[in-house]
Parts: C-alpha cells; structure tokens; sequence
C-alpha cells in the first residue's frame, strides 16, 4: 500500500474544475495513494483562488483499476476512460495496481463573491483568517500575522484578543485586522466581490 498522506485545510484544484466544482457537476476528487482528511470542512481553492467551503462527506481507497464509469462522472469526467487519461497526466508514472484515495465533496458555502457589504464579506472570521494567511502572508505585519494564525486556532475573535492583544477590549483591533485583510483580498482579486 502506498505511504499516507494527509489532507489538511486546503484543497487545491486545477482552474479548469472550478466551475464544475461550484455547479455541483463533480463532487469527487480522485488522489494518487492513501490521502487521509483531518478536517471535516476544507476550503476549495481552484485557479489561484478560494471558491467555496466544503464538506468531506465521505473517504474511501481503491485501485486505480477498480474506478468506475460512475465514479468517473461523479468526478466531472464523461468516462472512466477520460479521468483515468487525466490521472496520468497529473500523476506520471500512476500504474493501475496503485491505490487512490476518492474523496466525496459537498459544497457548503461559495466563496468565488463575497458580500462586502456585511461584516466580513459574509465570511466566518475563521475562514477569512485561513484565505489571507494563505494568499496575504508576503504582506502581513508581525501582528497582523499572529492575530491571524491565532484566530484560525481559536475560532473566538474575543479569546484571539486576550491571547494575543493582552485584553478583550482590544477585540476591535483583531475585527479592524480582519477588515483589512478583506480589502487586500477583494483588490488582488483572491475574493471577487458581489457586483
């Protein structure tokens, strides 16, 4: 069997699958070797940019010769014949007796427009927080980088104050964070938004 793998927070997907992913028309993706989730929602990221929050709905492991016509089209393709082609393409050398991880997706929010009109573009602080250390950390202040990474782990805008900024009152500084990195990300285009 092949060596694991781990899927973290991020998912990361060609461009060319964006719009089936954000449709509904694939719902799988199909990795090379054993690819354990450690998380239940991941952010699905597909031409250099965030385009939705989805759900590991399911996991499961076979070879690459056991794939089936269903499994192809729930995975965008028309045929089995046409993702096991793509396959090799992004995995050179795949042989049909390896072992591939099918990874069930199910779209939970759409990040390809934020509202900036509501309090963080109508995103949960924590997801925010995970996009612009991905896309922003070049860019990032000291602080800006540590309220950041200290939000993705507690979740609590207030707890994030305490932790970081020494007192809770201090929570406006962590929102004023979140709303810059916001506007950063709509005007490099990694967030569109709404129009």
């Amino acid at each position: 069997m092949s060596p694991k793998k781990f899927l973290g927070r991020h998912i990361v997907f060609r461009g060319e699958y964006a719009e089936k992913i954000i449709e509904g028309s694939k719902t799988t993706t199909i990795r090379r070797g054993i690819v354990r989730p450690r998380y239940k929602q991941v952010v699905v990221h597909a031409g250099s940019r965030p385009i939705a929050l989805a759900r590991v709905e399911y996991v499961y492991y076979k070879r690459l010769r056991d794939i089936s016509e269903s499994e192809a089209r729930r995975d965008g393709f028309e045929s089995r014949a046409e993702l096991v082609s793509e396959l090799r393409k992004i995995y050179p050398g795949i042989r049909d007796d390896e072992y591939v991880t099918v990874i069930g997706l199910r779209v939970v929010k759409r990040l390809d427009s934020v509202d900036t009109s509501k309090p963080f573009g109508g995103l949960e602080p924590v997801v925010l927080a995970r996009i612009a250390l991905r896309y922003l950390s070049d860019v990032l202040t000291d602080l800006e980088a540590r309220v950041l990474l200290d939000l993705t782990r507690t979740g609590d805008i207030d707890l994030t104050a305490i932790r970081v900024l020494g007192d809770v009152n201090k929570r406006d500084l962590v929102v004023d964070v979140l709303n810059r990195v916001l506007r950063m990300l709509v005007e490099k285009g990694i967030l569109r938004e709404k129009g």
